[in-house]
């Protein structure tokens, strides 16, 4: 099982005119496995978001022993 964690600093989430949440993050992870849907279902600031895996990109972090970075971009709705 992968170590990971979402970089704090790195969360955004937005609204669009229909209501529409953007949210992007990035996840540190100890492995290069892909992400499965892990973060399509989350709660940050009281709000249950239902989400879909827009885009991921993976970086390998040079000298970390094979940690990786992963950019999320997430779409979906706030309830």
């Amino acid at each position: 099982m992968a170590i990971e964690f979402i970089e704090c600093g790195s969360l955004s989430i937005s609204y669009d005119a229909t209501g529409k949440a953007i949210v992007g993050l990035t996840v540190i992870r100890d492995d290069t496995d892909t992400i499965t849907d892990t973060y399509n279902n989350r709660s940050w600031g009281g709000v249950q978001f239902d989400l879909i895996t827009m885009t991921a990109s993976q970086k390998p972090i040079i000298g970390s022993g094979g940690w990786t970075s992963w950019a999320l971009q997430l779409e979906g709705v706030g309830r």
